[in-house]
């Protein structure tokens, strides 16, 4: 498999690279946004399976990331609203490869992500995939881990200010990260709005937009349990949602389901690449 290396430069300056699985066919582009804390090259193998089946893949580095030519530390922050930029390069970067429509793909965060994102990025034809994501609001979950997730995330909030920085790879979740990105993430925990400390409200108009969505739940993942994954796309007020429900594989045991779908994506790579080769959906009220 070819793949090539991009290099995206921001507005403010910050350069990351792209993964870039090309076909150099007449088709669509996706645009895979990882999870917090993960590298681009995670995705290799679910980009790999993709580029077999025809589909056009570029796999982003998350601001703070890998190849991200920015660190996380007291004085250099980033918050939802830098991330969503980052994207909006990232996808004019795509559309010069691709002649087809452009749509998008996120894990955990980047679903989040991808989801408010539609608000700027919609176009007709592109299409929404979510897996192993969901809204991080505490009240989407239940019993304890309804209290669980939301001491959690207000925790991280208190260290992420109280240091400038959040020191996940050390805490042992989410990466080293912007202070504002986990002020405006456990923000959303709190009242299940995604707000950014800088742009405010980031949901504007996603209630009037209806994409065809493939909303994809890992079994046994226990960080974006299936209520989670309907309370994101209900902000999507006329999404056309198919679902899909995937095993991960047996190994290794010790990695939640949340992750370990990506040692072998293949089932899930199966069922992306018919959404994206399929022709749309009759269209139908209410997009923008």
């Amino acid at each position: 498999m070819t793949m090539e290396l991009l290099t995206m430069r921001a507005p403010d300056g910050a350069t990351s690279e792209a993964r870039l699985f090309e076909t150099k066919r007449p088709g669509p582009g996706l645009l895979v946004l990882p999870a917090m804390g993960v590298n681009a090259r995670a995705y290799d193998r679910l980009a790999e399976r993709l580029l077999e089946a025809g589909v056009t893949t570029m796999v982003v580095e998350l601001r703070g990331g890998d190849t991200s030519s920015i660190r996380a530390r007291k004085g250099v922050d980033y918050g939802y609203a830098e991330l969503l930029e980052d994207m909006t390069q990232h996808l004019e970067l795509l559309r010069t490869h691709v002649t087809g429509p452009v749509s998008l793909l996120g894990h955990s965060l980047g679903g989040q992500l991808a989801t408010v994102g539609l608000a700027r990025w919609f176009v007709p034809g592109a299409k929404l995939i979510v897996i192993a994501s969901g809204t991080v609001h505490h009240r989407a979950w239940s019993g304890l881990r309804q209290l669980g997730v939301f001491a959690g995330t207000q925790l991280a909030q208190v260290v992420a200010r109280g240091l400038g920085f959040y020191p996940g790879h050390r805490l042992g979740f989410g990466g080293l990260q912007g202070k504002s990105l986990i002020i405006d993430w456990s923000n959303a925990s709190r009242t299940g709005a995604f707000t950014s400390q800088r742009d405010g409200v980031l949901e504007h108009r996603l209630h009037e937009l209806a994409p065809e969505v493939l909303a994809i739940h890992v079994q046994g993942d226990t960080m974006a349990p299936r209520a989670t994954t309907e309370a994101l796309l209900r902000k999507v007020k006329h999404a056309r949602v198919q679902w899909l429900n995937v095993m991960p594989p047996a190994q290794p045991k010790k990695m939640n389901p949340h992750f370990r779908w990506l040692k072998d994506p293949a089932p899930a790579a199966i069922a992306i690449a018919h959404f994206l080769l399929a022709p749309p959906l009759s269209p139908r009220g209410g997009e923008g």
